[in-house]
C-alpha cells in the first residue's frame, strides 16, 4: 500500500455527527495518554506563586483595589460606615463601576493586619496589607483551574462528545475527559495576555473563576437542572456584585440562549427557568433595596451614570465616532493576548462546521458564551481591555476540543513560535540581569540606567538558583518535545505553557526590583509622605519624628486643619495616597493640605507648593502636587 493510500484511510473512530468525508485524525486516540499529574500541579504552583507577594502594588487596578479595600476597612472599623458593603467608594466618590463583593473579599483578608494594629496600638504594617490582599488571587486562580478542568471533563464525557470506536482503539470515557481537562488547563496557562492581570488585585482573577464556575454549572445542568438553577443564579449575582452590569448581562444572555436553543438543555428548560429566575431576582432585589435605602441618591446616580455611560453603542449613537478606534485596538491586541488560543479555535470550528452544533453542547455552550462575552463586551459597560481577559475560559474549552483535529503544520507553528519566543525572552532577561548586576554588556547596562534610574543590582543566591532551575527545565522540555515522537493530545500546548511559566518565573525573580520601580509608585509615596511630615512638623512646631509616630497609629484622629484633601479627579493619585502612605486623609474643606494631579496654571494665592513629583517620575506619569494653605 502506498503512502497516499495510507493517508486516505479513514480514522479508526470519529465523533457522532461527523461526516465520513472528514474523519478526525488518529491523534485523538492518544487522549488516553494523560499528562503526569505532578507536572501539571508543578506548573500551576510556579505560575500562581510568583508575582503575588513581596512586591509593591502596581499602577492600575492593583493599586486602586488595594486602596478601596483599605478604605473599606477604615470605614467599617474607624468611621462605622457600613454602606461601603453595598458599593465600593472612597468617602462619597466612586472610582469604579464594579460591585462591592471583590473589594470586600480583599478587605477581609487585610482585616487581621488592621485589627492587630488597632488592638495593640502599634504602627499599621501597610507594606503587608497589599501582599495579604493577594491571597484571594491565588485561591481564585487555583479554584479556577480546577473548575475549568472539571468543565472540560464533564463536556468530554457527554454522549455527544464521545468518539465512535468500532475497533476499540480509542480512549475510554474517563481518560478522554481527564485528558481534555488537562489540555484546557494548559491552554489557560499558555495564554499570553492574562498572566499579569491575574496576578493583580483587580477583578480579572475572580472574573476567571466566575466564568469557569458558570461553564462548569452549565456542563452539569442537563442532568441536575434544579441544582444548576441555584448555582447559576448565585454566579450571575456574584458577577453583578463583582464586575457590575456588563459581565452579568453577558452571563445572563449565555444562560438564556443555551436553554433556549441547545438540544439537551431545551428538555429541562421549564424546570430550570422558574427556579433560576426566582433566586436571581430575589438576590438582586435585596441588594438593590438595601442600596437604595442606605446610600445617598447622588452616589446611586453616579454609579448608574458611569455604568451606562461606558456603553460603546451609546457613544456611537451620540455621534462619537472615536469609538471605532477602540474596536481596532481590541482586534489588534487580541491577536497576541489570545495567543495560542485563537488559531486552534478557528481551525477547530472550521473542522467541526458540518456538525449540528445545537446538538453538540461541548461545542455550542462555550461558543455561545464566547459570542455573548465578545459581543456585549464590545457594546457594553465594561472596558474593552478587561473584556479581553474574560473570554479566555470558553476559548480554552473550544481549543481543547480543537486539538483533536489540529493539523501537523499548525502544531509545528505553535511549537516553534513558543520555542523561539520564550527562548529569546529568557536570554534577554538573563542579559539584562547581568547588565544590572555586573555592568555587562555595557550597551544594555546603559539602557538599564535610563529605564530604571537609581536602581542598584541585588543579586542573591536564591534568585540565581531558581532562575537556573527554571532555565534548565525549559531546555529539558524543548529537548523532550523535539526528541519524542509518540502522539500526545497535549503536546502542542506543553511548550507554550512551560515557556510562559519560565518567562514569568524569571521576571518575578531576576527582574522584580526593576518592575517594582517601573510599575510601582513607592518612591513617589515615600517622598510625598516625607514632605507632608516635614510641613506638618513645621506648622505645629514639633519634631518630624513625633508627627510620624502619631500618623502610624490606626486610631489617630483626623481633624482639620491637620489633614490632607484628595484631588477627587485622579483615582490613581488618590489610590496612591490611601494605599501606600499614612497621610491623614479627610474630605473636609478646612484641611491645610491639598493633593492635586496636573494642576492648572491659574494662580493659587492661598496655596503654596511644598512638593511635586520629580522630573523622572513625570516622564511616564502625571504631575502630582501637594499644596499647603498659606496662613492668613
Amino acid at each position: 500500500m502506498s503512502a497516499g493510500e495510507k493517508s486516505s484511510q479513514p480514522a479508526a473512530f470519529s465523533f457522532q455527527g461527523a461526516p465520513a468525508a472528514a474523519p478526525l485524525p488518529g491523534l485523538a486516540a492518544s487522549a488516553a495518554n494523560r499528562l503526569p499529574r505532578w507536572a501539571i500541579v508543578l506548573v500551576i504552583l510556579l505560575y500562581i506563586s510568583h508575582g503575588l507577594f513581596d512586591r509593591v502594588p502596581w499602577r492600575g487596578d492593583d493599586l486602586i483595589n488595594t486602596a478601596l479595600a483599605r478604605t473599606t476597612l477604615e470605614s467599617l472599623f474607624v468611621r462605622g460606615d457600613w454602606t461601603v458593603l453595598l458599593l465600593p467608594q472612597s468617602f462619597e466618590t466612586l472610582w469604579t463601576t464594579q460591585g462591592p463583593l471583590w473589594i470586600l473579599v480583599l478587605a477581609l483578608f487585610m482585616a487581621p493586619v488592621y485589627l492587630y494594629a488597632l488592638v495593640t496600638q502599634t504602627p499599621l504594617a501597610i507594606h503587608l496589607m497589599d501582599d495579604i490582599a493577594r491571597i484571594p488571587l491565588a485561591i481564585s486562580m487555583a479554584v479556577g483551574y480546577l473548575v475549568i478542568w472539571k468543565a472540560a471533563d464533564r463536556f468530554a464525557r457527554r454522549r455527544e462528545a464521545q468518539p465512535i470506536d468500532p475497533l476499540g482503539v480509542g480512549p475510554k470515557s474517563e481518560d478522554f475527559g481527564k485528558t481534555l481537562g488537562d489540555c484546557a488547563v494548559l491552554l489557560a496557562i499558555s495564554t499570553l495576555g492574562i498572566v499579569v492581570p491575574w496576578h493583580q488585585s483587580g477583578s480579572a482573577a475572580i472574573g476567571f473563576l466566575l466564568q469557569g464556575l458558570l461553564l462548569w454549572s452549565l456542563a452539569t445542568a442537563p442532568e441536575t437542572p434544579r441544582r444548576a438553577a441555584t448555582q447559576l443564579a448565585v454566579i450571575i449575582v456574584a458577577t453583578l456584585l463583582t464586575h457590575g452590569i456588563g459581565l452579568a448581562v453577558a452571563h445572563l444572555v449565555t444562560v438564556l440562549a443555551v436553554f433556549r436553543w441547545v438540544a439537551p438543555y431545551r428538555l429541562v428548560s421549564r424546570e430550570f427557568i422558574g427556579r433560576f429566575s426566582l433566586f436571581m431576582l430575589v438576590m438582586v432585589g435585596i441588594w438593590s433595596l438595601a442600596t437604595w435605602i442606605a446610600l445617598p441618591s447622588s452616589v446611586l446616580r453616579q454609579w448608574w451614570a458611569l455604568s451606562l455611560g461606558q456603553w460603546w453603542i451609546v457613544s456611537l449613537l451620540t455621534g462619537d465616532l472615536g469609538a471605532f478606534s477602540s474596536l481596532w485596538a481590541w482586534a489588534r491586541e487580541s491577536l497576541w493576548r489570545w495567543w495560542p488560543l485563537w488559531p486552534i479555535v478557528l481551525f477547530g470550528l472550521w473542522r467541526a462546521r458540518h456538525l449540528s452544533w445545537l446538538k453538540a453542547p461541548h461545542w455550542s455552550v462555550p461558543l455561545v458564551s464566547l459570542i455573548s462575552l465578545v459581543g456585549l463586551g464590545l457594546l457594553g459597560p465594561f472596558e474593552w481591555k478587561f473584556q479581553q481577559l474574560i473570554p479566555v475560559i470558553p476559548l480554552c474549552l473550544i481549543a481543547a476540543f480543537g486539538l483533536l483535529s489540529l493539523p501537523r503544520a499548525l502544531v509545528n507553528l505553535v511549537d516553534w513560535f513558543a520555542v523561539v519566543l520564550f527562548t529569546v525572552l529568557a536570554v534577554m532577561i538573563w542579559l539584562y540581569w547581568t547588565a544590572l548586576n555586573f555592568g555587562f554588556p555595557q550597551t544594555l547596562a546603559a539602557r538599564v540606567a535610563i529605564l530604571t534610574p537609581g536602581l542598584i543590582g541585588n543579586a542573591n543566591l536564591y534568585e540565581v538558583a531558581l532562575g537556573l532551575v527554571a532555565t534548565i527545565g525549559w531546555i529539558a522540555l524543548v529537548v523532550w518535545r523535539i526528541g519524542r515522537g509518540e502522539p500526545r493530545l497535549w503536546r502542542p500546548v506543553v511548550l507554550s505553557a512551560g515557556g510562559l511559566t519560565l518567562a514569568w518565573v524569571l521576571l518575578m525573580t531576576l527582574w522584580l526590583p526593576a518592575i517594582d520601580r517601573l510599575q510601582g509608585q513607592q518612591e513617589i509615596a515615600r517622598a510625598l509622605e516625607d514632605a507632608w511630615v516635614k510641613s506638618a512638623a513645621d506648622s505645629r512646631r514639633i519634631s518630624p519624628a513625633l508627627v510620624r509616630q502619631e500618623q502610624m497609629l490606626v486610631t489617630r484622629k483626623v481633624d482639620a486643619p491637620y489633614c490632607v484633601t484628595l484631588s477627587g479627579q485622579s483615582p490613581a493619585l488618590d489610590a496612591l495616597a490611601i494605599a501606600m502612605t499614612r497621610l491623614p486623609i479627610s474630605e473636609s474643606k478646612d484641611c491645610g493640605w491639598r493633593l492635586i494631579a496636573n494642576p492648572g496654571r491659574t494662580s493659587r494665592q492661598e496655596w503654596t507648593i511644598i512638593w511635586q513629583s520629580s522630573v523622572e517620575e513625570r516622564r511616564r506619569r502625571d504631575r502630582f502636587v501637594l499644596f499647603e494653605k498659606t496662613a492668613p
